[in-house]
């Protein structure tokens, strides 16, 4: 089956549990990660349990061709539902998916799971939309670019669980900004909120977003020299991210200003993966020279799953400098970019 634009989300959210496959795809690719989250949410009392969770990737499938359909065949060892995700990233890489599926719908297959797959943007003659759009226990979902009204109201509802509404002048800067990826726009919200702090304790008359607190957490701020630090760390230049770290430090940089700025390079990759150069260009990443040609090889090195975790990392420290009695930012900011320098060195060892 095929779901239209105007009913994906509910169909999502709300999923048919008589169904065993579903495959989210579209250009969008934050779009199509917090629909398919909405949908494990969904299905899972808990998508992050290691025994009824299994995650797979592209390069999984074709390391052991099996392992999608062992998996799918696996009963649960504590009992529940069971789920296996899968990411990929070209559209070679689904089939293996599109076979196990022509196998389950004819009888060949046996499914103790549901199976969610996560896709770029799908040509309608491709293997996997063709195998998944007349499946009977299978749904397409497509994820398309969102309007500035969906953008908009999106904004709204982020913000406005945590209390904030954004001013008339702070609105016409920040949604732009934003446009283009959920992913992005995601990340550029939880910025703001964390910037004005959660509710809980944020001072009295903080409730309203401001230009100027646009202007100081953008995603396109940031010092010049905290973007050769990361650019460094992201690389995999690890004694040289400490070298340069020192000096910026030294120069006046804060702990949160690079975290933040980590935050844009993780933001600007996952663009760059997402929509392509066009897409990362028009939200700020480096256009020529020494810098251009490092954000492209990192972006080759950076898989779509380690950004997501050092996204993660990366707002897990934030939090961790807003709360009384932590470390201080400097320190707490210094370690994420080693950790992430480190990895980066690793990840490309293995190339």
């Amino acid at each position: 089956m095929k779901a239209t634009a105007r009913d994906v989300n509910t169909r999502l959210a709300q999923p048919d549990r008589e169904l065993t496959a579903w495959l989210i795809y579209g250009p969008d690719r934050g779009l199509v990660r917090e629909r398919a989250n909405a949908l494990v949410k969904a299905l899972v009392e808990d998508p992050d349990d290691p025994f009824n969770v299994t995650k797979l990737t592209d390069e999984d499938l074709k390391a052991d061709p099996a392992v999608l359909a062992d998996n799918m065949a696996a009963l649960s060892m504590l009992g529940g539902d069971r789920l296996v995700r899968v990411q990929i990233s070209s559209e070679a890489g689904g089939a293996p998916i599109a076979d196990f599926l022509k196998d389950f719908e004819a009888g060949r297959a046996p499914a103790e799971a549901w199976l969610v797959v996560e896709a770029g943007d799908l040509k309608p003659a491709g293997k996997l939309r063709k195998t998944f759009e007349p499946a009977k226990k299978a749904l397409a979902a497509p994820c398309y670019a969102e309007t500035g009204r969906d953008l908009a109201s999106f904004t709204d509802e982020a913000l406005g669980a945590e209390g904030l509404t954004l001013e008339a002048a702070a609105r016409a800067r920040f949604l732009p900004l934003i446009e283009g990826d959920r992913g992005v726009a995601r990340s550029e919200i939880d910025k703001l909120i964390l910037y004005k702090g959660p509710k809980d304790i944020r001072s009295p008359g903080e409730d309203t977003i401001t230009l100027a607190d646009i202007e100081a957490c953008a995603a396109a701020g940031g010092e010049a020299a905290l973007d050769r630090v990361v650019e460094t760390a992201m690389s995999g230049r690890v004694r040289e991210a400490d070298a340069s770290l020192a000096r910026a430090l030294a120069g006046g940089a804060s702990g949160v200003g690079l975290v933040r700025t980590i935050q844009r390079r993780i933001d600007l990759l996952s663009e760059m993966k997402a929509g392509g150069a066009d897409a990362a260009l028009r939200l700020g990443a480096p256009r020529f020279g020494p810098a251009a040609d490092a954000f492209k090889q990192q972006a080759a090195l950076w898989s779509d799953r380690a950004l997501d975790q050092a996204r993660q990392a990366a707002f897990e420290a934030e939090r961790q400098m807003k709360r009384a009695g932590a470390a201080p930012a400097e320190l707490l900011g210094g370690d994420l970019l080693l950790k992430l320098a480190l990895r980066a060195e690793a990840m490309s060892a293995r190339r």
